[in-house]
């Protein structure tokens, strides 16, 4: 008998889902029915020309499960919590959010924390152009425990930690929904993390979708540490009502092959729009972050600022798009690459772009990729550093300014600490 394809193994966890006694919402059935129409991106495909992700995964996954049994035990998920009393803690086990191991300290009149149900279902896959993503699509089908935050009008809410389990004893699976809905005037900060255990090849196929309503705030802060066995492709969309401001902020350190999708909607007036990433790679890692802005209204901000540090055989893409429609007058937009190749095996390909159709803005883009100045390093070993403590104080120096968006003090340290481990 043949093997299985990946999409023909999709197929069969799908079919599961609709026998299961829960069934599946339109909604679900929708998404792959999409999926199916789009099918996993070729090798022609242009947004995924640097990554052939299908062949990839077809290597790699031959035979594929959503785990139904975990390794994790309860205390040791609680020690992996960060020490914020003032804080909810939430837990996601293969990619379903378990709320019996989550704590959850928020007013729930404030900030309500649930899983996704049906009254949810009209803003899935809507709050902003998921429609060409054939991963959204998959996520959309396959999920099963999503999350769903709601923040009240004028709510400032305390942060919400999020914290991903994986078992990876066999070649597993995961479907990770988050939904965030920012009501007008409230603030939300979510900080997210993923732990493994397992050295069998895993697959994290996630979603996050937030709406920012008017004068509203949304930070999210994504920490990617994953061990060589992980394969990951992880959306997060956004759209923004007037005034309001998203920041979005990918660090990351490890992993087999990791893609990012990064889409920002702005679609009202005087919205600002942030994005910040960080990759700090060596082995044979792969990580490729695909972004984009699209001004749909005048007199809004968008800044873009992606770092990285390349070692040995690793490979770092970079593709990211910004559109100024005709009606987005007075828009002011950013981008920026730059890139640190330490060896002549390391790889970066990076592609930014501007596509205007407005005359009245200020927009600009720009890549870099180079070495380490030599000069600057003699400067340093004049004044007694040695080779290497002056090569890890530039990579660091370089790298930290990607850290500026990052609130939480004790996110901040744990990342600052991995950059300078890596690059010491």
């Amino acid at each position: 008998m043949a093997e299985l394809t990946l999409t023909d193994q999709f197929t069969t966890i799908f079919e599961a889902k609709t026998g299961s006694k829960e069934g599946l919402s339109d909604f679900q059935k929708g998404s792959f029915e999409a999926f199916n129409t789009l099918g996993l991106p070729h090798r022609k495909s242009e947004a995924y020309k640097y990554t052939q992700i299908a062949r990839i995964l077809e290597k790699n996954f031959s035979e594929v499960s959503v785990p139904l049994e975990t390794s994790w035990d309860i205390a040791e998920i609680k020690e992996r919590f960060y020490p914020v009393n003032e804080a909810n803690h939430l837990v996601f086990i293969n990619g379903v959010w378990k709320s019996d191991l989550s704590e959850i300290k928020s007013d729930a009149n404030h900030l309500q924390i649930s899983v996704i149900s049906e009254s949810e279902l009209d803003l899935l896959g809507k709050v902003s152009n998921s429609s060409r993503d054939p991963f959204a699509q998959l996520n959309g089908a396959q999920f099963s425990g999503g999350l769903f935050f709601k923040a009240a009008r004028n709510s400032d809410n305390i942060p919400t930690f999020i914290y991903h389990f994986l078992d990876a004893e066999n070649t597993s699976i995961s479907f990770p929904r988050i939904l965030i809905d920012a009501e007008t005037g409230s603030q939300t900060r979510v900080y997210e993390k993923t732990f493994v255990n397992g050295d069998a090849a895993a697959l994290v196929i996630g979603m996050l979708e937030s709406k920012v309503e008017s004068n509203a705030s949304v930070r999210f802060t994504k920490l990617q540490q994953y061990p060589k066995n992980v394969y990951a492709v992880e959306g997060i969309y956004a759209s923004q009502d007037k005034d309001s401001r998203f920041h979005t902020n990918t660090f990351t350190f490890g992993g087999a092959v990791i893609r990012n999708n990064v889409v920002i909607d702005i679609d009202g007036e005087n919205c600002e729009g942030h994005m910040n990433g960080l990759y700090v790679i060596s082995g044979n890692t792969q990580v490729d972050n695909n972004t984009a802005v699209d001004h749909k209204q005048p007199h809004s901000f968008s800044n873009e600022l992606y770092k990285g540090v390349i070692d040995e055989n690793a490979r770092g893409v970079f593709n990211g798009k910004i559109y100024v429609r005709p009606e987005a007058q007075k828009t002011n937009a950013f981008q920026s690459n730059n890139n640190i190749i330490l060896s002549d095996s390391a790889t970066v390909n990076t592609k930014p772009q501007l596509e205007i159709w407005a005359d009245d803005v200020k927009c600009s883009h720009g890549c870099t990729t180079g070495q380490l100045d030599e000069d600057a390093i003699f400067y340093l070993r004049a004044r007694g550093i040695s080779k290497v403590r002056a090569k890890a104080l530039m990579l660091t120096a370089f790298a930290v300014e990607t850290l500026e968006e990052v609130k939480e003090e004790l996110v901040k340290d744990e990342i600052e600490s991995i950059i300078l481990n890596k690059l010491g």
